[in-house]
Order: C-alpha cells, then structure tokens, then sequence
C-alpha cells in the first residue's frame, strides 16, 4: 500500500474508532465505507483498510450476508472482558512493583495530576457538553493510567494485551455519562487511582492488588451494569449481540 494511502488508513482508523468510542457510531448501528469516506473526505481505499483494521481488532463486525455493524456487546461480554483484565493488570501490577523505578512511579504520578487538571478545568468552566467532555477525558487517562502500569514490565505481549483489553472496554467506559452520579463515580476512581500509586511506593502488592480489584468493580456496579439494566426496574437484563 503507497506511503500516503497508509497514512491516510492510519487517519481513517483512528477517526473511525473515536466515532465508535464516542458513541457517534451507536453499537449494532451499520457501517458504510462509502459514508465513511464522505464524512472523512478520503477515498474509499483507506476507509476500507481501517475498517478491515477494527474489524480484526474486535470493533466492527462482518455479519455474513448482511454486511458490517458497528460490535454490540451482550453483559456476558463485557463480564468475559472485565475477568481477563484483571488477570492481565494484576500480573501487570506485580512487575511494576517488582520493577519501577522512582522516575517510572512519578511519570504514573504525572498521568493523574494532568487528568485532575483537566477535570478542574472541566469543573471550572461547567457547560451543557462538560459532562461528555468530562467523560471522554476520563477514558483516556484511564487507559493511559493502566496501560502506563503495563509498560513497565517490558513485556511487549503483555503491553499489547492490556491495550487492546482496556481498548475494548471503552466501549463501555463511555456510558459512564448516563449516571446520575457520574462527577462522584469520576472522582472516586482517581482517588483510588491515587491509591494504587502509592501502593506501588511502598512496594504493597497485596494492597495495590486489592485496590484493582476495587476499581474494577466500580467499573462493573457503575459502566457496566448501568448498561444492561431495565431502566424501569432497574433488574439486569441480557441482550443479544447482533450477530446472532
């Protein structure tokens, strides 16, 4: 593929993934390179390796002889998901206490101290898009957080795997903004962000294990299961993905 017809798949990719992760692109919703291609105002070419792209990453979905479909994840899915990031980040957590370095825990520091900039920045400047905006500043320096942890490890199969993990989850991450009590559920997840950092300090793998668990369980109680619940009873609910 030419060097600018792989730039611009790289540019495709990434706008088309923002659209999904934002909700722009709705779960189960179809995708149209050729509207794609429109709204990106690029050829189709690069739409449709990007699309070839998030569909081997788990983000689109070829359903046969129906066409292409935004992924829609079942509870179930998200549950498979939210186990296997737990056993990724708790051996994550291990090597990064086994090996961080000062400098290593400070560039984790400074990932939470930018994010509360930007959430007082948010604050500060309350308007009607401020709880998106809050929400998708959220997901990022989580992810950012997370995989940070990872790649002190220097085991490059264990960085990609927690990235992709944490990537798939966003899908969920970004219904945060639908709970009534998103602001309290955003500060209480960096404070335990907070937390696990300085577990980590002093070298605490027993507490910083028990803080992930912590804050992977915020995730299911307040991302998770605020999604597939019957918004009148409140009772958790199955839903097929659309593939089936």
């Amino acid at each position: 593929m030419p060097l600018n017809t792989s730039v611009l798949a790289d540019y495709a990719y990434s706008e088309i993934l923002k659209m999904i992760l934002s909700g722009e692109i709705e779960p189960g919703s179809r995708i149209r390179e050729d509207f794609l291609a429109e709204r990106l105002g690029i050829s189709r070419t690069p739409v449709r390796e990007a699309v070839n792209r998030l569909t081997q990453n788990g983000f689109i979905t070829n359903v046969k002889r129906k066409g292409l479909y935004c992924v829609k994840f079942t509870r179930q899915d998200l549950l498979n998901l939210l186990e296997l990031r737990i056993g990724l980040e708790s051996l994550s957590f291990e090597k990064c206490i086994d090996l961080a370095t000062s400098e290593d825990i400070d560039a984790i520091q400074n990932t939470i101290d930018d994010f509360n900039k930007q959430f007082d920045i948010i604050m500060t400047h309350y308007e009607e898009n401020a709880i998106r905006e809050l929400a998708l500043i959220h997901n990022e320096y989580d992810v950012r957080f997370h995989v940070g942890i990872a790649r002190i490890s220097n085991s490059a199969r264990l960085i990609q795997y927690v990235t992709e993990v944490e990537t798939m989850l966003l899908i969920a991450r970004q219904r945060i903004y639908y709970s009534d009590e998103r602001i309290k559920i955003v500060r209480l997840s960096w404070t335990q962000h907070q937390q696990m950092v300085e577990s980590i300090r002093l070298r605490n793998k027993e507490a910083a294990l028990a803080l992930l668990e912590e804050h992977l369980n915020l995730m299911l109680e307040t991302q998770v299961n605020i999604e597939y619940s019957d918004k009148t009873t409140g009772q958790l609910v199955s839903e097929a993905p659309v593939n089936d």
